[in-house]
């Protein structure tokens, strides 16, 4: 595995997280009155696990096993239960060198204001973000750049999913890229002054050593002429 980092190099890569929560009815456990899914996916639905080595989403500390560890696609938990709390999301590469992503996310069941829970209609609490890779290593880049091995298998709730249009795609990455450009502009000119500085503070070191070089010339030389008389 080559850890060459490529310089200058930013890959976006989109995803999608959330979760989709589906009422069950007033004939429903008072304790489970919702089946609900936390997940982890492409924003196109692809394939993930290319890159992504594990998708670890821990759950309230009332669940038997509440961390859960998956392997392979889907990322997905799916339970049964009546309460909304945070839940985390941690992404794990297959670059080692990649330090995992950490994204909390609050299980939404209810729908929003007055509106009543329907059995038919799921809540999606789904949000659209990037993983940015800055200077990824030659590993990593070679993934990023041949894209997944294989395609995703359609969701059951696929219908019930926002659709990414690419002009917000688009629009986000801009935003993005302009971030990032910002960052990296801004280190350069910290770097820059940090040359200035240090140019200015060999000159004055320079400066001295040249005066202290003269006075104790000039010392040695009032020594002599002393001696001599």
């Amino acid at each position: 595995m080559s850890d060459v980092r490529q310089k200058n190099v930013v890959i976006a890569k989109p995803i999608v997280y959330g979760s989709i929560a589906t009422y069950l009815g007033r004939k429903a456990e008072e304790t489970k009155t919702h089946r609900w899914s936390i997940y982890l996916r492409g924003a196109d639905n692809e394939d993930l696990s290319y890159i992504v080595s594990k998708v670890v989403i821990t759950l309230h500390a009332s669940f038997a096993n509440p961390v859960r560890v998956l392997t392979e696609p889907p990322y997905e938990v799916t339970e049964y239960g009546w309460g909304e709390f945070e839940t985390r999301i941690q992404i794990h590469f297959h670059d080692p060198s990649e330090k995992p992503v950490d994204i909390i996310h609050m299980l939404v069941l209810y729908p929003p204001g007055n509106q009543p829970a329907s059995t038919k209609k799921p809540v999606v609490s789904e949000f659209y973000d990037e993983l940015l890779f800055n200077e990824p290593t030659e590993f990593l880049y070679k993934k990023l750049m041949a894209g997944p091995e294989r395609e995703a298998p359609p969701h059951p709730m696929q219908e019930h999913f926002p659709v990414y249009s690419d002009v917000a795609i688009l629009k986000t990455l801009a935003q993005a890229n302009n971030l990032v450009r910002d960052e990296v502009d801004d280190t350069k000119n910290k770097l820059l002054q940090a040359e200035l500085e240090l140019k200015e503070l060999k000159d004055r070191i320079a400066e001295h050593n040249k005066k202290k070089k003269q006075a104790d010339k000039q010392a040695l030389a009032a020594s002599a002429a002393a001696a001599a008389h």
